[in-house]
């Protein structure tokens, strides 16, 4: 017989839920409306620990103590108490903990997945007899497993961070554009990946030296985050009515940037649409 304690009624009624779920004539359990679990073992108790009791609390953890311990991390150790800040700190760890992702910091991959550090634990502690707090348990014996909560909860932060500041970038380029005149009603960008190329609105390409004339050079001084100077500076400088935007990789990381700064302003259009342009713009050109 194994007793294990929970620290909410529904907890212990979620856990048994798992357990009847395995249909095993070597075991059952009972739950009487209060916070324990009874499992009583028939027989092959280490077969029963190893490949159903063991599971049934590696799936428990995972599905609903995991966010709770997230949570605890993000508030209790880091001190996010926002609720807002600690749901989109805990989505943003969510995309860390799927697949187990590398931490992008180091260049490592974990060693071991998290379902593995939890079984490992609770096959080591678990056997017939034993009577133990679920919570006690998280506690004591997995702390393995809640250093790499801790791991992703520290990536995750780290991403919020960054984005907030990007946000903060965006919104203070979105104003910029917004309170100064437009210097050309058109801009048409075409994107070459990783290039981009500017026409004006006789579609006339823009040289590089040209696009320099253009910055504001009071933008790389009140901008708190870098701005590329050679596409996002003179375009956010330029400030154009519209900019119809030429490209085949509408998620590429610059196009996303332009895209949340001019909002409204932006247009995308296919690549080949500039084809015909540039055909009409050679037929005009003077022969050697």
């Amino acid at each position: 017989m194994i007793e294990i304690y929970f620290e909410q009624i529904n907890d212990a009624e979620k856990f048994a839920h798992l357990l009847n779920e395995i249909a095993d004539p070597f075991f059952c359990c009972e739950h009487n409306g209060d916070c324990l679990v009874t499992i009583y073992i028939h027989e092959q108790a280490d077969y029963v620990i190893s490949a159903c009791i063991a599971p049934a609390i590696k799936k428990f953890i995972l599905r609903f103590v995991e966010d709770r311990l997230l949570l605890s991390i993000i508030s209790g150790t880091f001190y996010f108490k926002d609720k807002e800040e600690q749901q989109q700190i805990l989505q943003l760890a969510h995309s860390f903990l799927e697949g187990e992702r590398y931490d992008y910091r180091k260049g490592k991959q974990p060693v071991g997945s998290r379902e593995t550090l939890i079984m490992n634990a609770v096959v080591s502690f678990l056997k017939d007899g034993l009577s133990f707090s679920i919570g006690s348990f998280v506690t004591f014996r997995l702390k393995a497993y809640i250093e790499r909560l801790h791991h992703y909860v520290e990536l995750a932060i780290d991403e919020y961070k960054l984005e907030q500041e990007y946000q903060n970038f965006v919104q203070m380029l979105r104003d910029y554009v917004a309170e100064r005149e437009a210097n050309w009603p058109v801009v048409h960008l075409v994107h070459r990946s990783p290039d981009f190329l500017f026409f004006d609105e006789q579609f006339r390409q823009v040289t590089n030296q040209e696009l320099k004339q253009w910055i504001d050079r009071n933008l790389s001084v009140s901008q708190p985050m870098y701005i590329d100077s050679s596409v996002l500076a003179p375009l956010v400088s330029i400030a154009p009515h519209t900019i119809y935007l030429y490209t085949e990789h509408a998620d590429d990381g610059m196009v996303q940037t332009i895209q949340n700064v001019f909002q409204e302003r932006l247009r995308f259009c296919q690549l080949s649409d500039f084809a015909k342009y540039e055909t009409i713009a050679s037929m005009g050109e003077p022969s050697t």
